[in-house]
């Protein structure tokens, strides 16, 4: 029959989309669980757990129900066994904020806050010990004793651990900058797994081992969370700058973050680069957006930029000591560097700074400047670090 074919069509149609919807499904909220632990369990990102039940916050109640979206494709079993967790000790810098440490050890807030709750009556202090949990692939806590040599300077330092030096300033909060001396002792808190990350090769013809997920970061939202693979010291600068910008301006939206690497590395499309694990891609902040941000790169030459949040993470990024960056190269397209320096020098930001960050105004073609022209960058940054210290194939 000439119908037979539309029908056959029809019925295929309806079974795969029963099929999909078939995957939806409503769990009920254990006690003690976290909404971090259901989305790992039923494979999706916090956004799109969020986004799926409305959700505005992670706090979750005992007995609440969730629907758990359909193109969260790889759940587990309710009755999978629980993730397995190390139970940490972190020692509270100085100026250091619980979304911070929140962040080092993928921990919602509300989570932090409960697990030291007696302790935190007191108020957050530097030099506190406080209880964290990290899932098998977090970053625990070292304390290294570390003795000054003939021609350290403190960005050399903070670079040999792969630090900051604003982090390794409030590590040894009692040591002067200018009074340091050979043989000196400073404290550094080195984090890192037992098999840390390996940046091999180019960005442009290279590979990753034993890369860190960017995932779960409060403040953000990912466009393809299995491309974000980075380097452990990509990883935390990333989630360091960020935490940053929000701790200066917490009423900022979710920063978009795009592609980073794939988890073993390699050829990435449509990239030529972000094949170790050094390069990502990330989304200005822009005025007018709602607290979710947007859900893509928006033109920072049509969509009014948020020019002060967007500086605090460049700056958070570079750093402020060219001795001392990490940062290679950040690609902005030159009619978006040319708004952000402008803004920077009516701010006061001295000359000599901005000459160091920019490639504006010396020309779009000028071989100057950590921030460099590329046409197709008006509406992300592209960050490129330099090669971790300790990965001898990095090139």
């Amino acid at each position: 029959m000439p119908s037979t074919p539309r029908l056959t069509l029809l019925a295929v149609t309806l079974s795969l989309s029963w099929g999909t919807l078939a995957r939806a499904e409503t769990v009920t909220v254990r006690r003690g669980e976290t909404l971090t632990k259901i989305a790992r369990r039923y494979g999706c990102t916090l956004p799109q757990l969020k986004d799926a039940n409305g959700l505005k916050k992670d706090a979750l109640r005992a007995g609440q129900k969730l629907e758990i979206p359909p193109d969260c494709k790889h759940a587990l079993p309710d009755d999978a066994p629980p993730l397995k967790v190390k139970k940490l000790t972190h020692e509270v810098l100085v100026d250091e904020t619980l979304e911070e440490i929140a962040l080092r050890y993928g921990m919602q807030i509300d989570a932090l806050k409960a697990k030291n709750a007696a302790a935190l009556k007191r108020g957050l202090k530097p030099g506190m010990k406080l209880k964290v949990e990290a899932a098998d692939d977090g970053r625990a806590q070292r304390k290294i004793a570390y003795t000054i040599e003939s021609g350290d300077t403190l960005g050399s330092i903070a670079r040999k651990f792969g630090v900051s030096v604003r982090d390794l300033q409030r590590m040894n909060p009692k040591k002067k900058a200018d009074r340091l001396r050979v043989g000196d002792k400073l404290v550094v808190y080195k984090e890192g797994r037992s098999s840390p990350s390996q940046s091999v090769g180019r960005p442009q013809a290279g590979r990753l081992i034993d890369g860190e997920l960017f995932k779960d970061v409060p403040g953000t939202w990912m466009k393809s969370p299995t491309t974000a693979w980075g380097t452990n010291e990509t990883v935390r600068a990333l989630k360091g700058a960020i935490a940053e910008v929000r701790r200066k301006m917490p009423k900022v939206h979710d920063l978009t973050i795009g592609d980073i690497s794939r988890k073993e590395g390699g050829f990435l499309a449509p990239h030529k680069s972000h094949q170790s694990g050094i390069d990502a891609d990330i989304g200005f902040y822009h005025r007018g957006q709602p607290k979710i941000g947007p859900r893509a790169f928006l033109d920072g030459t049509v969509v009014g930029l948020d020019l002060e949040a967007t500086w605090l993470l460049i700056s958070a990024l570079i750093g402020d000591r060219e001795d001392a960056s990490n940062v290679e190269y950040m690609f902005i397209g030159y009619p978006v560097q040319e708004k952000l320096y402008k803004w920077a020098l009516e701010k006061g930001i001295p000359e000599s700074k901005l000459a160091w960050y920019f490639q504006y105004p010396k020309g779009s073609r000028a071989m100057s400047g950590v921030i460099r022209h590329e046409p197709s960058h008006m509406n992300h940054i592209h960050i490129r670090w330099k090669c971790p210290p300790s990965d001898k194939n990095c090139l």
